[in-house]
């Protein structure tokens, strides 16, 4: 895969302890965040938007994205189908198209991490799509393949909850390259691993059929786990009086987000932090916290989420292989006055 970071970069991160796995591809932005947070150094800090930009938009490519040619390009779906189909792109956005407003982490991302953005996709349901062709008995999984030899699979059951997009806008235009164009899936709730960008077809089989990162022991049912982080202020930076917002996100797939705490003193005491409301069941949550600082010097910020089925983030430390990183996002600010 084509990494699109420095050896040096990969070298700290290894150095540092961070899983560093091809074909996991963060943007630099992204992993010169994970640098700061790491090494001390602190960029301006800002809250997150609602929606990402598309050129802020995390990436991960197998290796280098691939060139298609929108005349050349077709969508196959075939397997296990009563009628098997091959769509051009124009067949394709004919048919109704819905919107869904949807974070997506990569499995790769550490704790605190940059590689976890919201877009708005546009597209169709891949269960109408699949309806359409036509499931026939047996059917186990469906499995998505690429333009650039990639591939994985969910299972039948996923594919048909009605929430997931065989997508081919991303924020009002159609897909940037580095997003998958023409189409890419989109699945809610699952590391951004079988969200397989770059789509030319779709195959139901009737076995757990493993992909790519599957192959190398990464998790197959890729449910991401709940996480928060902390925005504002960064991490290392000087605060000058004694009240001080906090502001972060959290998010937890399509389970939601219940509750989110901050605690001032290193994880002895816990507050609750304010909650905006989701711009859709499958976005991350943004929240703010009012900090009356007690006392000038040196203080430990950590941030900690309650996912909507009342269960709360775990503190146990683990790199992201095989199942996504998890631990509790922590920072030292100094106050000054």
């Amino acid at each position: 895969m084509m990494d699109r970071r420095s050896l040096s970069r990969r070298a700290m991160l290894k150095a540092a302890g961070v899983a560093v796995m091809a074909p996991l591809v963060q943007p630099l932005h992204a992993v010169s965040g994970v640098l700061d947070r790491l090494f001390g150094s602190a960029p301006e800090a800002k809250p997150t938007p609602p929606i990402t930009p598309n050129e802020e938009f995390y990436i991960t490519s197998y290796r280098s994205p691939p060139s298609v040619r929108l005349e050349n390009w077709r969508l196959v779906v075939k397997g296990l189908v009563e009628r098997p189909m091959t769509l051009t792109y124009g067949e394709l956005q004919a048919r109704p198209r819905v919107a869904e407003i949807v974070t997506l982490q990569c499995v790769g991302n550490p704790v605190g991490g940059d590689a976890i953005s919201t877009a708005e996709w546009e597209g169709i349901s891949l269960r109408r799509l699949l309806e359409e062709a036509g499931i026939a008995s047996g059917a186990y999984g469906v499995v998505f393949r690429a333009a650039d030899g990639y591939s994985d699979s969910i299972r039948i059951e996923r594919a048909m909850a009605g929430d997931v997009l065989v997508a081919y806008r991303m924020n009002g235009v159609p897909l940037p390259q580095a997003h998958g164009f023409p189409v890419r899936i989109i699945v809610p709730g699952i590391y951004g691993m079988k969200s397989v960008q770059w789509l030319t077809d779709i195959e139901v089989v009737d076995y757990d059929y493993q992909g790519y990162y599957q192959q190398k022991g990464w998790s197959d049912d890729a449910t991401v786990k709940t996480m928060s982080r902390i925005d504002v202020p960064g991490h290392g930076t000087v605060l000058q009086g004694r009240r001080q917002i906090m502001q972060g996100l959290a998010f937890a797939g399509t389970r939601g987000v219940r509750q989110v705490e901050v605690s001032t003193n290193g994880g002895g005491t816990w507050a609750p932090a304010r909650l905006d409301v989701p711009l859709s069941p499958y976005a991350w949550v943004l929240w703010s916290y009012e900090w009356a600082v007690a006392a000038p010097g040196r203080h430990s910020l950590a941030v900690r989420a309650t996912d909507g089925l009342g269960k709360m983030q775990t503190s146990f430390e683990q790199d992201p292989a095989p199942d996504g990183a998890s631990g509790l996002h922590q920072i030292t600010v100094t106050v000054e006055t």
